[in-house]
């Protein structure tokens, strides 16, 4: 997955999910208590047993019994309500897989940087004469 350039992360919707347990950031649901009581009402469903909202980060925490549910299906009672995009994912493995490219470039250009300056000392003028 890649992100764009000027897009704030907390635009992605967060998913983490272990058996019995999902958590969901939707940044539509900060600081809005009529969307945090729907989502609540929508997720009385049977099965769940506890639903958390935190309206300063958006987080739904869903416990859930994994022999009635799925976090699939919880996912698709979210999309179907209008509070989760599927196209707009960002998970641990994303945000892992953008630090790793982060830092890959930063190394590659250090070591360029390094091999320039070796170089550079060791034969500077005749790699100036070279590209003259």
């Amino acid at each position: 997955m890649t992100v764009k350039k000027g897009v704030h992360l907390t635009m992605k919707y967060y998913v983490h999910h272990i058996p019995g347990r999902l958590r969901v950031r939707i940044p539509s649901l900060k600081k809005d208590p009529r969307k945090i009581e729907d989502i609540k009402a929508i997720l009385q469903i049977n099965g769940i047993q506890k639903t958390r909202v935190n309206p300063l980060t958006g987080s739904v925490v869903i416990n859930y019994d994994p022999d009635i549910l799925t976090s699939r299906y919880l996912l698709d009672v979210l999309k179907t309500s209008g509070y989760f995009r599927e196209d707009r994912i960002f998970t641990l493995d994303t945000q892992i897989e953008m630090a790793s490219n982060r830092a890959a470039k930063k190394v590659g250009r250090a070591i360029f940087g390094w091999a320039i300056g070796r170089v550079l000392e060791s034969n500077g003028l005749s790699l100036i004469a070279a590209f003259i």
